[in-house]
């Protein structure tokens, strides 16, 4: 291992507002001058980003030092050894700091190969100023928010009902995860396939009819993140599935035509199932290039992230942070409500333990993307998603 000096590159997607990543490494810099820090902004589509890290790494490049990983690929890069095993450099109480579930998160084969940066969970946002003035409350199942949703609409106070993640990519195997899980369902159970199911031909048919109904416009099926929270902060949509990034853009006057006119909650859940439904669980580990000649100042970057003053500016920024003691920070709740919000939601994992779960996600993605872009009916998409998810978890997928 390295001195704690030199220069590393930081490979992360842009998170939170105003440049928070470079904010980041500005004070990590002043509290030890003897490591510089380059943040190189990483595309914000996870499985360009993954491509991009398994191309350079396995080439055997060191250009990277530390980069950001999506909490679903401990498996896939432990198994391709794309990231260095973190425990042998790290204090042994370094774990405490997480939530013990938030921590294993990061494991694969008993060693954990990434260290929490922040988490993430999926919320309703929806425009509490139009409830307000329908005297409609905020919905608990899908079939209230297809109803509020249709009724909004024909009051000409908004134009789309709903919007949310549904492109061909990462992105709708979260939504369908929740969605599925609202509905009793799920894609993989142990190691089998298990989506091709009564629970999910109910989800899918539910899916297809906000298109059909105009409840959700129908570009949806192109949206990424960024594409569905635009079309909310322009005040066209009443409700909107996202991360909890979005409460901060929805409420800031120079991104929002709706600041202060928005509400959050926990997501939906189906009639007849448990309420609220569940969140899908994202964020970002910190991880380190194997190939990296500046491995000491990488671990020192990652100590001081995962530390007090990172993790507080991450709170203060509507990021929510890893570490317990200011995840459960009282006064930063009260002025925060995504970080309230976590505290209550039930939470939901994509089935992400096999190091084939990238082929996996593309069996649920483009087999469900292909039934709501209407090129294949719902029992179709299912049974075809059945097969490749198989398939995949046998590893004969590409």
């Amino acid at each position: 291992m390295g001195p704690a000096e030199g220069s590393i590159t930081w490979y992360a997607i842009n998170f939170g507002p105003d440049g928070l990543p470079q904010r980041l490494v500005d004070a990590f810099e002043r509290e030890h001058p003897d490591i510089s820090v380059t943040y190189q902004a990483a595309p914000n589509n996870t499985d360009t980003m993954r491509a991009t890290l398994t191309t350079e790494i396995s080439g055997g490049s060191g250009s990277i030092d530390v980069y950001s990983g999506d909490v679903v690929w401990p498996a896939q890069f432990g198994s391709a050894q794309l990231a260095m095993p973190l425990d042998a450099h790290l204090p042994d109480d370094f774990w405490d700091r997480f939530p013990e579930e938030r921590a294993d998160t990061a494991l694969h084969e008993g060693e954990h190969l990434g260290a929490p940066l922040y988490v993430d969970t999926g919320f309703l946002f929806y425009r509490a100023d139009l409830l307000e003035k329908h005297d409609l409350s905020v919905p608990e199942t899908w079939e209230e928010l297809a109803e509020t949703a249709t009724e909004l609409q024909r009051s000409g106070d908004v134009r789309y009902g709903y919007v949310a993640q549904w492109a061909n990519y990462e992105g709708l195997t979260v939504n369908w995860t929740e969605l599925s899980a609202a509905a009793g369902g799920r894609s993989v159970d142990g190691d089998a396939a298990a989506i091709d199911s009564p629970e999910n031909r109910r989800v899918l048919d539910f899916m297809r009819g906000l298109l059909n109904d105009g409840v959700a416009p129908a570009a949806m099926t192109s949206f990424q993140e960024q594409q569905s929270l635009q079309t909310f902060v322009e005040g066209d949509a009443a409700f909107h599935r996202n991360w909890s990034y979005a409460w901060g853009e929805a409420n800031n006057p120079e991104a929002s035509r709706i600041a202060g006119k928005v509400g959050m909650s926990p997501m939906p859940a189906f009639e007849g199932e448990d309420r609220p439904g569940p969140s899908g669980t994202g964020g970002w580990n910190l991880m380190i290039n194997p190939h990296s000649d500046a491995i000491g100042a990488g671990l020192a970057f990652i100590e001081w992230m995962t530390g007090p003053t990172a993790q507080r500016m991450l709170a203060e920024n509507s990021v929510l942070p890893a570490v317990s003691e200011v995840l459960d920070d009282r006064e930063l709740q009260r002025d925060n409500p995504p970080l309230a919000a976590a505290a209550r939601v039930p939470l939901v994992s994509r089935p992400s333990e096999s190091p084939r779960y990238a082929q996996v996600s593309n069996g649920i993605f483009t087999n469900i993307n292909g039934s709501l872009a209407g090129s294949v009916p719902p029992r179709d998409a299912l049974r075809a998603a059945q097969h490749d998810i198989g398939k995949a978890l046998k590893g004969r997928a590409l």
